[in-house]
């Protein structure tokens, strides 16, 4: 079989992360301008989601997902391995879609996503794809330029499918690129968390926004609080001006503007860390994102403190506008190793551990989320972990836990 026409959208995470990109897209959509209906994805793997195309669906994913790492609109795929059979496939393909941006002119650009058993060197393959996009985009009538630095749209290609159906697949990323970088971190620490991570430890969590304080007590450049606070409104990470969907006729007529999906939640945040050099970044990094002035300062506090010292009192003092205190959720993301040396710095690191659990333990009732690559942490931490999920954070293999305290 030759080229196949695709009409998906395609949400790809880190590894495992199917079930919790399918239940925020699913609480997005439920809350978003459009009466749309979302149908059951299917799933490549356990990091990758595809959904009937509905330009609506897509609007809100490419505008508010925060747990997905890329989305991308699936346009036609090849069976082909190799350069030349795919070309061949490519062009009259892509020149009969109507679904390819229009214009005079065009910018563009190729990504290559994961592609290890095509038949030549990703350099190669992103080569023959953006010489079948410009001949198609001509027959069309659109003159084109590949432009790197500032596209208008960016095509992705890909090897994708089940093991035993593998295909060269071609779309265009609507997502505006890596999903992790979302400009507000202006300062970061040793070994930062990815914030889809951070949205997915808060969804793995089952934190209620409405109802249960939320308290990183390692908060580091205040990654997870910052993604609490996104999640708890439903805020988006994305404009439609950010994004290619200005070219794309798909797209036209839906709004231009993305108000907050949930408005009128007033989460309550609580930021600490036991490093003073910490406050300075966690500051910088709100205001970043939007999240400082009087309509946050009784939602999201910050603060020096070590955890080790925590205690219900205190934080019932840090977050006075709560009349009573409910058990709430600590997310929190421990260091593992390459923020402590020196000869000791293991011993350290397991006796900060079991530390954090015996203080963690004064708050009962309350649950602990955290991903931690050190795989000593259960032990020593001394909590039964109710919840246990693989995952990686870059190209460091870690776990996420879910504790009942």
């Amino acid at each position: 079989m030759g080229a196949q026409r695709y009409h998906d959208v395609r949400l790809t995470g880190s590894g495992g992360a199917n079930r919790v990109m399918e239940a925020e897209l699913k609480r997005l959509v439920m809350r978003s301008p459009f009466d749309v209906r979302l149908d059951p994805p299917k799933r490549e793997g356990e990091e990758t989601l595809l959904y009937p195309f509905d330009a609506r669906v897509a609007w809100v994913a490419a505008c508010h997902h925060r747990t997905s790492s890329r989305i991308s609109w699936d346009l036609c795929s090849s069976p082909a391995v190799r350069l030349e059979p795919l070309f061949a496939d490519l062009v009259p393909a892509l020149s009969s879609d109507d679904r390819l941006p229009g214009g005079p002119h065009l910018r563009f650009s190729v990504e290559v996503g994961a592609a290890s058993d095509f038949e030549a060197s990703p350099l190669q393959l992103r080569g023959v794809v953006k010489n079948a996009l410009a001949e198609a985009l001509a027959s069309r009538g659109v003159a084109s330029d590949v432009d790197s630095d500032a596209p208008d749209v960016v095509f992705v290609v890909r090897r994708a499918g089940t093991p035993d159906a593998r295909r060269t697949v071609v779309g265009i990323d609507i997502g505006g690129g890596g999903r992790h970088q979302r400009g507000a971190r202006v300062a970061t620490g040793l070994a930062p968390l990815r914030e889809t991570l951070a949205a997915q430890l808060i969804m793995l969590s089952r934190w209620d926004a409405r109802t249960e304080p939320l308290v990183d007590p390692m908060a580091g450049s205040a990654t997870i609080p910052i993604e609490a606070a996104g999640l708890a409104v439903g805020a988006a990470i994305r404009r439609p001006a950010e994004l290619p969907l200005r070219h794309l006729a798909a797209f036209k007529g839906l709004p231009d503007d993305t108000p907050d999906l949930f408005p009128g939640t007033v989460a309550q945040i609580v930021a600490l860390d036991a490093d003073a050099a910490c406050i300075a970044a966690m500051v910088g990094n709100l205001r970043a994102a939007g999240l400082t002035g009087a309509a946050y300062y009784h939602s999201i506090v910050i603060g020096q403190q070590d955890v080790r010292r925590l205690t219900p009192d205190h934080i019932a003092r840090l977050l006075p506008a709560v009349r009573t205190m409910r058990p709430g959720v600590f997310c929190f993301n421990p260091p593992y190793g390459v923020r402590i040396g020196g000869e000791h710095g293991e011993e350290e690191l397991l006796a900060l551990y079991a530390d954090t659990g015996r203080a963690l333990g004064r708050f009962s009732g309350w649950r602990a989320a955290c991903f931690v690559a050190n795989p000593k942490f259960v032990y020593a931490f001394g909590h039964r972990a109710t919840m246990t999920k693989p995952a990686s954070n870059a190209n460091l293999r870690g776990t996420f836990l879910v504790f009942q305290l």
